[in-house]
């Protein structure tokens, strides 16, 4: 196993930040699609989760003056990172407009759902987090069964949106505790 750098720490803190950032977004998804009818526990329990994720970015951050420095990643990386963003967002916005001008506003979560998972596959490529394709197919897994069981009406669609959002939670969560995990097996 290659030894951590400097860098493949900050990496990693930056991808847990991303994780979080993710999970919080998609519970707050889910914790309005069922009106905090579980008074926001989900939402809670995911906070102490984003708490201790956020500690444990700190401790790597207090390590990272102990380990070698070696040159930070090229500007071609960088750029790409951006450009995922960048046509994320796009592909958010047009998919948004799409479906509610064809009026199809029930079909916006699974949609975004499916662009956030899209999104994590060219992603792990960029920036060599292999977990990522994992997330990626799980979270479109996740957005399809949602659409599939929206479309056949099995169940309401607040419901299988909190579901969706719930599911890509989970998924993110679970993918930052598999980084911090890889991440201190290497450290040792």
């Amino acid at each position: 196993m290659k030894p951590i750098t400097k860098n493949d720490v900050e990496g990693v803190r930056g991808e847990i930040y991303h994780m979080i950032i993710f999970a919080m977004a998609w519970v707050l998804i889910g914790e309005y699609a069922i009106n905090f009818a579980d008074y926001a526990l989900t939402g809670g329990i995911v906070l102490a989760i984003v708490v201790a994720l956020t500690l444990v970015s700190e401790n790597l951050y207090g390590r990272e003056d102990d380990l070698p420095d070696v040159a930070a990643p090229g500007r071609r990386r960088a750029r790409n990172y951006a450009l995922i963003f960048i046509f994320e967002g796009i592909a958010i916005m047009v998919t948004w407009v799409a479906l509610l001008r064809l009026g199809y506003e029930t079909w916006v979560i699974p949609a975004f759902a499916g662009v956030a998972g899209l999104h994590f596959i060219p992603l792990a490529a960029v920036v060599r987090q292999g977990s990522y394709y994992i997330l990626g197919i799980w979270i479109m897994a996740v957005a399809a069964a949602g659409f599939f069981r929206m479309r056949s009406g099995v169940m309401p669609d607040y419901q299988v949106e909190c579901l969706i959002a719930y599911g890509c939670t989970l998924g993110a969560v679970v993918d930052a505790g598999w980084i911090v995990l890889r991440t201190y097996r290497r450290l040792k």
